[in-house]
């Protein structure tokens, strides 16, 4: 199974528009496994409109791109898992670097994931990645070993690990084949050694149309995080075709 997972963060999508676009595209890939991740709490015009007959195994589902650590309680402007399953939210986003910056510590991305784990909301999507700092000091390992051990224990286990470097994400630089794969193998050794080896990882850092079959080349890559490109409906299906 591939997956292909779109992150509108904070953009003001018209999501009619960019279902139509989406749709203009023939995509004959029956095994892809596509999730949008957004902050508009009401997707039901999206859902609705997916035709009955769709050509994916699974439909386009909307996934949040973050949930608070806290249970419940007097916390403004965040959202709980509990109300992410009332919604029926088909999956949620921790760990990505925008909100490491803002203050995510390892063990608030953590209690997140626990939260996510304790009312039944998957998959949760595990962001892990490097600054251009950690890359050029040539401490990447022990950088993201040190994010994933965070994360894996007291059987909690995402459902997907997303490698994102920071210096590749919006930028329009994507990380070299060389440097995926390099990561992707610390991820994979660090998998292979807690006895965890099929969980999907997934790269993600200014794909694009041009650069999206290259990346797919990756011998252990299951799929893509999309930024950017997922705003527009046409590229981000013209992206799916290519899978």
């Amino acid at each position: 199974m591939k997956y292909l997972i779109a992150n509108w963060k904070m953009h003001d999508v018209d999501v009619e528009r960019w279902l139509e676009q989406f749709l203009s595209v023939d995509i004959s890939n029956s095994s892809l496994n596509i999730r949008i991740s957004s902050n508009l709490f009401d997707m039901s015009k999206f859902i609705e409109a997916m035709p009955i007959e769709n050509i994916f195994l699974n439909k386009p589902f909307w996934m949040a791109q973050d949930v608070s650590q806290n249970v419940d309680g007097a916390y403004t402007g965040q959202i709980s898992s509990k109300i992410l399953k009332k919604i029926q939210t088909a999956g949620c986003i921790v760990g990505h670097s925008e909100l490491r910056e803002n203050g995510d510590s390892n063990e608030i991305i953590y209690q997140k994931g626990c939260r996510l784990k304790e009312d039944g909301i998957s998959p949760i999507v595990l962001c892990v990645g490097e600054s251009l700092e950690i890359l050029e000091k040539n401490e990447r390992e022990i950088f993201l070993v040190n994010q994933l051990k965070s994360f894996f224990k007291n059987g909690l286990v995402p459902n997907i690990v997303a490698y994102e470097p920071i210096w590749a994400i919006g930028t329009g630089k994507s990380a070299s084949i060389e440097s995926i794969n390099a990561a992707f193998n610390i991820i994979l050794n660090f998998l292979k050694d807690i006895n965890l080896k099929e969980i999907p990882i997934l790269y993600g850092g200014s794909v694009s149309l041009e650069n999206i079959e290259e990346i797919l080349s990756i011998e252990l890559i299951s799929g893509c995080l999309v930024g950017n490109s997922s705003l527009d409906g046409k590229e981000f299906a013209r992206i799916a075709a290519k899978f």
